[in-house]
């Protein structure tokens, strides 16, 4: 059987959360556009005493659709694609049957759009892993899975949840079609008068003054401003005291439409239950990779590692299983299965099978091969090393830049931030505090809507200079300068203790035990400016790397007692902020004022 390499997993693209979620934003984002342009463009309804408005459910059922779009679509987007066909063939069939409020040709092509989307969007294929990944799954040997002796219920959870809903949903369109049926009963041998409407309780009430009656009538409506005081409108009033304008007769469908949001939610998780627990029995339906690994089992929880696996190395995955196991080492075992995060993988230990409840995540989250470190120095009796104190692997080498693997000591490298990117994070970063102040904030004269823009714009130009756009790093075979986004030291390389790299692009150069020293910003694993607009910038684990294949050299030199004579890179110096960055502040600041002076 093939055994696992830390080699066969290294570089694979394992994509975050986020660009799985792109897909269900896209068709929330288009949603949303299509209700705003149906709320702009649709002619409006207007209902008087000569032609009154009626309940109407099947404009009840496309509110409905339309509202769980958008909240279905991070359930299930297949569910979500027919959401949107149901919308576009209720909505096509609502402007059948109301001419004269029939939709713009081009609004209903729009709809037809919206599915089409949806459609599309939910047959897109997720990004898989990536060339290394395949290859791997080609050349390693493969087996199927001894079949559990209890197989678990899958999305269970989403069942479980899904039942509420659905019925939920039957009982409030049941209880609206009882609701509505009483009250049309009750309207049929209503008389009908005419009152004065005499006060605007609130933008929902009005009081009207009947004939024969020396109290004010309540009477719910659409719209209050509609029925200015001192107008008279027509009225029917029941024999028990329900009283109902002419024009606006009694209507529950509205609630229909929470019903059918409901249905569809509960439609939303029973599809993921099912894509659940087909995922799970596809891991043992057919064979599987099957490769040798290391295993910590205990309890429910189980951690994968390499053969290779080196003391203080994180886990590849870890995942829960079904079943306990009383281990508390690390023991050899069999894989079953893809070794990346939101997959699905068993592991036979000692001759049991340990089945997943869930898809693996992130090794990070697992303790490190061999243990934590009772002290992360390497001098302390029995402590594990610290993965980030680890020499390289020759994968991680040939991951670097050439000129970063370059052996010559006299070579000064040089890391910067991409300028633009850190740009971008000035100009973003202040709109959510400003949407959120406009939000709360009453409209503001357009200079003290600049007084209250102004030092969130400064905030967020400081914060982004500090963290994007100041930070630099020079190196050679001697040691290191480094303008941090707190401070700047020249450094030589046995006053540097680690240097960590987070999948976000953040660096850390740590100076002691404790974990403090100078970080430095690099472009993330995952980011979300395009290649071309990030520029042939360092990616942060290409920087770590190069800075720690720079340090090792450094050791390997003095372990060999080779007299080094080369100068440290130029002294650090901590440039001032340029004077774009203030225009970016001051354009800033102007701009965002005219939204809280409610000037856009």
């Amino acid at each position: 059987m093939t055994p696992l390499l830390t080699a066969d997993v290294f570089g694979w693209t394992v994509r975050p959360m986020r660009w799985r979620r792109a897909r269900a934003l896209l068709v929330v984002v288009a949603a949303i556009a299509v209700l705003s342009l149906h709320v702009a463009f649709d002619p409006p309804v207007e209902c008087s005493d000569a032609a009154p408005c009626s309940p109407d459910w099947l404009n009840a059922v496309l509110f409905g659709l339309v509202a769980a779009l958008p909240v279905v679509a991070f359930v299930s987007l297949p569910v979500t694609a027919w959401l949107a066909a149901g919308f576009f063939t209720a909505d096509a069939i609502w402007q059948v049957a109301h001419p004269g409020l029939a939709s713009p040709a081009w609004l209903t092509g729009v709809d037809a759009g919206l599915a089409v989307l949806a459609f599309v969007t939910a047959r897109l294929t997720p990004p898989g892993l990536g060339t290394a990944a395949e290859m791997w799954a080609a050349t390693t040997s493969h087996r199927k899975p001894p079949k559990p002796g209890h197989f678990p219920r899958y999305g269970l959870g989403w069942r479980l949840l899904a039942v509420p809903l659905l019925l939920g949903a039957i009982a409030i369109a049941v209880v609206a079609l009882a609701e509505q049926s009483g009250a049309d009963d009750r309207l049929s041998t209503a008389e009908r008068v005419n009152g004065e409407v005499t006060a605007h309780p609130d933008e929902y009430t009005l009081e009207v003054r009947l004939p024969g009656t020396t109290t004010a009538a309540r009477i719910t409506v659409a719209e209050a401003d509609e029925h200015p005081v001192g107008s008279h409108v027509a009225v029917l009033v029941a024999d028990d005291g329900l009283y109902q304008l002419v024009s606006e007769p009694y209507d529950t469908s509205g609630w229909l439409a929470l019903a059918v949001l409901g249905a569809g939610l509960a439609a939303g998780c029973l599809a993921r239950s099912r894509e659940r627990s087909a995922a799970a029995r596809a891991l043992f339906a057919g064979e599987q990779p099957a490769t040798e690994v290391y295993v910590w089992a205990l309890g429910g929880r189980v951690a994968v590692y390499a053969t290779d696996a080196r003391p203080g190395e994180p886990a590849l995955v870890e995942f829960f299983a079904l079943s306990r196991h009383g281990s508390d080492d690390i023991r050899p075992g069999i894989l079953f299965g893809v070794p990346a995060q939101r997959h699905w993988c068993a592991v036979a230990v000692d001759g049991e099978l340990l089945v997943p409840r869930g898809p693996a995540r992130s090794g990070r989250f697992a303790p490190a091969y061999g243990g934590p470190a009772p002290d992360p120095d390497l001098d302390t009796p029995g402590a594990v090393p610290d993965a980030a104190r680890l020499p390289l692997r020759p994968e991680e080498i040939l991951a670097l830049r050439p000129e970063d693997v370059s052996s010559d000591p006299e070579t000064v490298h040089t890391h910067r931030h991409n300028r633009f990117s850190g740009y971008a994070v000035v100009v973003a970063s202040s709109w959510p505090f400003l949407l959120v102040l406009w939000r709360l904030l009453p409209t503001l004269p357009y200079w003290g809507a600049v007084a209250v823009t102004a030092p969130v714009t400064a905030i967020a130009c400081l914060s982004g200079w500090r963290l994007f756009l100041r930070p630099r790093v020079s190196w050679n075979g001697a040691g290191l300068s480094v303008v941090g986004s707190i401070g700047a030291r020249l450094l030589v390389w046995p006053d540097v203790h680690a240097i960590r790299a987070d999948r976000h692009g953040a660096v850390t150069i740590e100076t002691d035990h404790h974990g403090a020293g100078l970080v430095v910003t690099a472009r993330g694993e995952h980011a979300l400016l395009p290649r071309f607009l990030s520029g042939d910038e360092r990616t942060g684990l290409q920087l770590s790397g190069a800075l720690r294949l720079a340090a090792e050299r450094a050791a390997a030199r003095v372990r060999a007692r080779v007299r080094d004579v080369v100068s440290l890179p130029p002294a650090p110096v901590a440039p001032p902020a340029p004077v774009l960055l203030y225009a970016a502040w001051a354009l800033e600041t102007l701009v965002y004022a005219l939204l809280l002076a409610g000037s856009f």
